[in-house]
């Protein structure tokens, strides 16, 4: 063995994908993966790999220690590979978790046991939002309950608007029982578009799926702004304002221009809410999208978009998908659509290639082109890509430090269900 390669061979970094093929100019791709010596011939000069058609599975992979052994094999064969350790990890949970997704995803009838005698969060204990929904909760969230107290049944008040608190309100409220499965509380009304990112509660009454949450692009930081959502129609997250009272007020004007019954109830609370928020200093606005438009790097199919750390200088942070959104949303529509088995394999063979040169995206530390990877194929609704998304999210989460999006997006999947009342409290008992 030639000195070249065995220096390329004890070193410790990962290899190239591509190996001498390699393409990259960019210095810290060069520093982070090893190449092999370039003036060693292949073993196998005409070696040719044969295509095949793949399957978006989440079949179970091979222990990390094998896998390298695996690639330091291929290296002195000339078919170079690379593994991201801890990308490859979080695949691995994925794949571990599809046994659950099989048993729960997008099943209106997940039985939970309940105990048989259900008691109540403490509503004062405020450090409980961030242990039970892995966020916190902003000070307008408050706020807004505090104004509400305010008046007369003020549950009464709301409805007769066509609103119900949700979600984290509960505890507020005291309607949070104390469960000891903790992944319920991140599926309390987490509706079925509703990716990590956005956070329910507000709700329309009765069999609505419409309603309005916090939507964050970080798990420790503050929400960008509230939107709505109609999970009846589709996945797309529309950005209201940036406190709840401007998002409240907003909803009541167009309440009261599109519903003539509740138009005096509209204005009553419209007048309300407009002096709650002049008392405490929250602007009644309309959130700017110019303004999201300059951070985000993609739209994705909700619409709402995604923020990643991105470098202009080194273009480092996020690239393209390999497929437009209009081709993606067609093999989408062919997939629900298939009718056979044959079917659905061509389209899972078309889509392998996106989501694998998005994961080559993320070794090469494209995060954002993964994560935009995985919330497309969320966004979908289609459970055979549940598994590829959870993939796909769970990579891109963890090397963005956002595990606690992770986590929800996990609990989720498992417990994902459609309609209009996803409180944790609904899902049928044994």
């Amino acid at each position: 063995m030639s000195d070249e390669w065995q220096t390329y061979r004890d070193d410790t970094r990962t290899p190239c994908k591509y190996g001498r093929n390699c393409y990259q100019r960019n210095p810290q791709h060069h520093s982070s993966f090893k190449h092999p010596p370039k003036n060693l011939k292949r073993k196998n000069e005409n070696y040719r790999p044969n295509k095949k058609r793949y399957k978006l599975t989440a079949s179970p992979r091979k222990d990390v220690n094998d896998t390298n052994k695996d690639l330091d094999h291929r290296d002195t064969q000339g078919d170079i590979g690379s593994v991201d350790q801890k990308t490859r990890s979080n695949e691995d949970n994925a794949s571990t978790s599809k046994t659950d997704l099989d048993k729960g995803s997008c099943d209106d009838n997940i039985v939970i046991k309940f105990p048989e005698i259900l008691l109540y969060h403490d509503k004062s204990d405020h450090n409980l939002f961030k242990e039970l929904f892995l966020v916190e909760m902003p000070e307008d969230f408050f706020k807004f309950y505090k104004c509400l107290e305010e008046l007369e049944s003020f549950e009464k008040v709301l409805s007769s608007v066509n609103l119900e608190l949700i979600g984290p309100y509960d505890l507020l409220l005291g309607k949070l029982p104390i469960l000891d499965n903790k992944d319920l509380y991140l599926v309390h009304w987490r509706f079925f578009y509703d990716p990590p990112e956005f956070q329910a509660i507000l709700k329309k009454n009765g069999k609505s799926e419409y309603h309005i949450g916090y939507f964050r692009d970080h798990p420790d930081k503050p929400p960008q702004f509230l939107a709505s959502c109609d999970s009846s129609k589709d996945c797309s997250i529309t950005p209201m304002a940036k406190n709840i009272f401007a998002t409240i007020y907003l909803y009541l004007q167009n309440e009261k221009n599109t519903s003539p019954f509740m138009s005096i109830a509209c204005q009553k609370l419209m007048d309300k809410v407009k002096k709650w928020a002049e008392n405490h200093g929250y602007p009644l606005e309309k959130y700017d999208m110019k303004e999201r438009q300059a951070k985000i790097q993609t739209k994705t199919f909700h619409g709402a978009g995604i923020v990643v750390p991105y470098n202009k200088r080194t273009q480092l942070g996020y690239r393209n998908l390999v497929e437009t959104d209009g081709n993606l949303k067609k093999m989408f529509s062919k997939l629900k659509s298939a009718k056979t088995q044959k079917e659905k394999d061509d389209v899972l063979s078309d889509l392998q290639p996106v989501i694998t040169y998005a994961n080559i995206a993320v070794d090469e530390c494209d995060f954002g082109t993964g994560l935009e990877a995985g919330i497309n194929l969320f966004c979908s609704g289609i459970r055979e890509l549940e598994a590829s998304a959870l993939s796909s999210l769970q990579a891109a989460y963890s090397l963005l430090k956002r595990d606690e999006f992770a986590k929800i997006l996990q609990a989720h999947l498992k417990y994902r269900r459609k309609g209009p009342n996803l409180s944790v409290l609904s899902i049928n008992e044994k």
